[in-house]
């Protein structure tokens, strides 16, 4: 009986030419699908692994091991890092990709660009730190002097030796200042640090006339993204609203990413440890 209707219905060329067209259609659609599941591997991810501190040779073999594609698309200078290590990545380490995905590297140059030397002399310590920031330059150690002009640069220096305007530098470099301390034992305030992150610390240590002292991280830093995350626990000396400092005295400061950790901050104006600093025993051993 069926057979009949078909042989029928197939017997009839305007009935059977869209039907074998209908059919047609729905085994492509259905070939297509298959394909781009297979191509697609739809539903399959897996973690992109970390290769920041890799160097490009092994961020390649990473990245082809787990069937990924690296490419290397810019470069910058950090000081604190290993040359031609890979200092970022995207997409981030643990999104979940899938096969051959392209990952884009960011590679810690070998060498750094050279920058002209400004001159910062004459200027104060402020003004020359922002002169010196706006070449791609810092402050290092701070030295004093007896001059009347208290906080003004009287020279600027590298390696204890003088170093002149349009000299070609490393970008990057930390530029010793000479200034002026005063000439009746003037001090400045030592500032309260405690809750800070760390660049937002040591631009107020520098900016306060002193110098940066031991940097210590505890043990919930685990990478250069969380020390710049990390915020100050302790400082030392320990920050009171009546102390004053000599200049040039170093700051020693530790941090943390463990927020139950950092006491809150003194916005009373007394002394924020009663009884002096805290520390840990471990915070004898770095002072020592």
């Amino acid at each position: 009986m069926i057979k009949t209707i078909l042989a029928k219905i197939f017997g009839n060329t305007y009935v059977k030419t869209p039907l074998l067209g209908i059919l047609a259609s729905i085994i492509i659609i259905l070939g297509v699908a298959l394909y781009l599941r297979i191509r697609t591997q739809h539903g399959q991810s897996f973690p992109v692994p970390d290769m920041r501190g890799l160097t490009i040779d092994e961020a390649i073999a990473m990245a082809r091991k787990n069937q990924l594609r690296a490419e290397i698309t810019d470069s910058t200078y950090i000081m604190n890092r290993t040359p031609g290590s890979i200092i970022e990545q995207i997409p981030e380490p643990g999104t979940h990709v899938k096969t051959n995905r392209r990952i884009f590297l960011i590679v810690n140059a070998k060498s750094p660009m050279k920058v002209r030397m400004p001159n910062v002399v004459g200027y104060t310590l402020r003004q020359a730190k922002a002169i010196l920031e706006l070449e791609g330059l810092s402050v290092g150690a701070l030295r004093f002097r007896a001059d009347l002009g208290t906080h003004n640069v009287l020279a600027q220096t590298l390696n204890g030796d003088t170093i002149s305007a349009g000299k070609l530098i490393p970008k990057g470099t930390k530029v010793e200042l000479v200034l002026g301390r005063g000439m009746y034992g003037e001090q400045t305030n030592l500032p309260q640090l405690v809750g800070l992150k760390l660049n937002d610390a040591q631009n107020l240590i520098i900016e306060a006339a002193l110098n940066i002292g031991k940097i210590q991280f505890d043990e919930t830093i685990k990478d250069y993204k969380d020390s710049l995350e990390a915020r100050v626990y302790n400082q030392y000396p320990a920050y009171s609203s009546i102390n004053n400092i000599a200049f040039g005295t170093k700051v020693n400061i530790w941090l943390t990413l463990n927020q139950s950790r950092i006491p809150q901050r003194d916005t009373t104006n007394t002394p924020l440890f009663k009884g002096g600093n805290i520390r840990t025993n471990e915070d004898e051993e770095i002072l020592e």
